[in-house]
């Protein structure tokens, strides 16, 4: 259905729809579509691009569904290949809760799930990069040159599979999971415009995307509060409700209206 602008006036069904394009399609090609249904969900918890809650759902039947969450704050300053990385690395969390036999403590990622990882393309690492542990907390992973997981992600695209929204404001934190170390331009793609439809940041694909920068500003004005000496208007910065008093005429600052 679309609007009077020819735009699709359904957001959230094209938005879902593509999301769970891409989870059948990793499911159909890197798990031999054995992996279970799951609630998908886009979630900006903080310092994390996403996460995988086992059983968090369930319904008035007494069925459960295990949950990968999303966080759509880190979609505009990363690539494509970064941000289905994520939908990935959470994709081999479901493979290990339902068939793993070592399974992990919650959010600790061991041996049995990096194997997994390995198997499919995707190295994982604690930096990001080649060289970094394998298993801990807050991992990260970078994908194999030629491997499964790369293909895949050029079979997704030669579908003109693409994000069709974007959350314009970007999280200002740096994510705990580094995907910003891997050198797409090292990798032999099939066709060169893979390259540069996965590895090209969002945000300059998509017009209107708040810069990072005044994003930082913006937050670190909201977490402090201005204060003035009602004599000398000396200004000061602070954290809310400060008692002090201005030095050069002994005057109780006032919070700035």
């Amino acid at each position: 259905m679309n609007d009077r602008t020819g735009r699709n006036s359904e957001p959230t069904t094209e938005f879902y729809r593509l999301l769970s394009q891409a989870f059948e399609h990793f499911n159909a090609g890197l798990f031999g579509g054995t992996l279970p249904a799951c609630l998908l969900t886009v979630q900006r918890e903080t310092n994390t691009m996403g996460y995988f809650s086992p059983e968090r759902w369930g319904n008035r039947r007494g069925e459960r569904v295990h949950e990968i969450a999303i966080n759509p704050a880190y979609f505009a300053s990363h690539s494509l290949v970064e941000v289905l990385q994520t939908l990935v690395h959470e994709q081999c969390h479901l493979w290990q809760q339902v068939f793993g036999q070592r399974k992990s403590q919650y959010g600790y990622h061991n041996r049995e799930w990096s194997g997994k990882m390995e198997s499919i393309g995707l190295i994982p690492s604690r930096t990001g990069a080649p060289g970094g542990k394998k298993t801990g907390q807050q991992m990260s992973d970078y994908p194999l040159s030629g491997g499964p997981f790369l293909k895949a992600c050029e079979d997704l695209v030669a579908k003109e599979f693409e994000l069709s929204w974007i959350d314009r404001i970007p999280a200002s934190r740096e994510s705990s999971q580094i995907r910003e170390s891997m050198e797409l331009s090292e990798v032999n793609f099939s066709l060169p415009s893979n390259e540069e439809i996965l590895g090209a940041k969002i945000e300059a694909l998509v017009p209107d995307i708040t810069p990072l920068a005044i994003v930082v500003e913006e937050r670190a004005r909201k977490n402090k509060t201005k204060y003035n000496c009602p004599s000398c208007l000396n200004n000061i910065w602070g954290k809310p409700e400060l008692r002090i008093k201005c030095l050069d005429c002994n005057r109780v600052f006032e919070e700035h209206a």
